[in-house]
């Protein structure tokens, strides 16, 4: 970790490169560790991208856990539950980490570009979260720990952030009923609009996103913020936010300006956590590595703290 800050200037593609390059081979020697978790695949829609992970403790003190939904980033045109070889223990770890914290953790997958359109990733999203409240039974099956369906969280980095709060904000969109069961929303290092000073992404992404200029000032997270009703913006699950204490500047200047106009319109600051000695990329890398993962033990208290005992 202590390389980290060394490249705090660099684009996010040349973060990822020496994230894993630093990390990875630390997962590697506790791969064994890794793959003892539980997990099981459920398909929760048509395609290949409509499947989800999910992972189990081994045991919690009452035999149940509330449900950690992790939504993973890739700038709309990357990501997969589990990456693929040489880096597969990339979102395997997550799941386990939080598992071992005493979560029952989903990792579903979504459609990615060129394969999509705004807003097809939030529709999965939403199909996911809905599969997983109606299918406990399913989930349940010959599992040491149960899944508490009524008690989800949903966690989001990068565009995965991006996603979530397009999920949670597009009117008419989330059912009130499945917004009665998300008790919680963490957020952190997203792209919530695209007028920073510099790109956090190229435009080509962007329009092949969201389309045109309108359709990207009209449709990104902090305008759909901005224009939702009042009912809709005080309906919204409580929400705790990170940024990277090394973040690149788009995703702190757009993270920064969304968690403020948030808290304006609730009436309430939000509350905002720096991810210590991490970059943009390294949060999520860096767990079960024993190192840099303080934040999602912090995590997991906040979401345990939100369920009745």
């Amino acid at each position: 970790m202590e390389v980290i800050p060394q490249y705090k200037d660099e684009p996010i593609p040349t973060q990822i490169d020496i994230v894993y390059q630093v990390l990875y081979p630390i997962l590697e020697t506790r791969r064994a560790e890794i793959e003892q978790t539980k997990r099981r695949t459920f398909k929760y829609g048509e395609t290949d991208r409509h499947q989800l992970d999910v992972y189990y403790p081994s045991t919690t003190p009452t035999g149940k856990a509330p449900v950690l939904f992790f939504i993973y980033g890739g700038g709309y045109h990357s990501g997969d539950r589990q990456m693929a070889a040489p880096r597969d223990l990339v979102y395997a770890n997550v799941g386990a980490f939080f598992a071992r914290q005493g979560l029952v953790v989903v990792i579903p997958d979504y459609r990615i570009l060129p394969n999509m359109k705004f807003p097809d990733p939030a529709v999965d999203v939403k199909d996911a979260i809905a599969w997983v409240a109606n299918h406990a039974d399913e989930i349940n099956a010959d599992a040491s720990v149960e899944a508490d369906v009524n008690h989800l969280f949903i966690a989001g980095h990068s565009a995965g952030a991006a996603i979530v709060t397009t999920t949670l904000l597009l009117p008419d969109f989330f059912p009130a009923d499945l917004k009665q069961r998300v008790r919680g929303v963490i957020l952190k290092g997203g792209g919530y609009h695209f007028q920073t000073k510099t790109p956090s992404l190229p435009p080509a992404a962007i329009s092949a996103y969201f389309g045109s200029d309108e359709d990207v000032l009209r449709n990104q997270p902090l305008s759909l913020l901005k224009n939702a009703s009042d009912d809709a913006v005080q309906s919204l699950p409580e929400v705790t936010t990170y940024v990277s204490e090394y973040e690149v500047p788009a995703i702190r200047e757009s993270s920064i300006e969304f968690y403020k106009v948030l808290g304006d319109r609730r009436g309430k600051p939000v509350p905002a956590g720096v991810l210590a000695g991490h970059n943009h990329i390294s949060p999520h890398v860096a767990l079960c590595t024993g190192q840099g993962e303080e934040w999602a033990v912090e995590v997991a208290s906040w979401v345990k703290a939100r369920v009745p005992r």
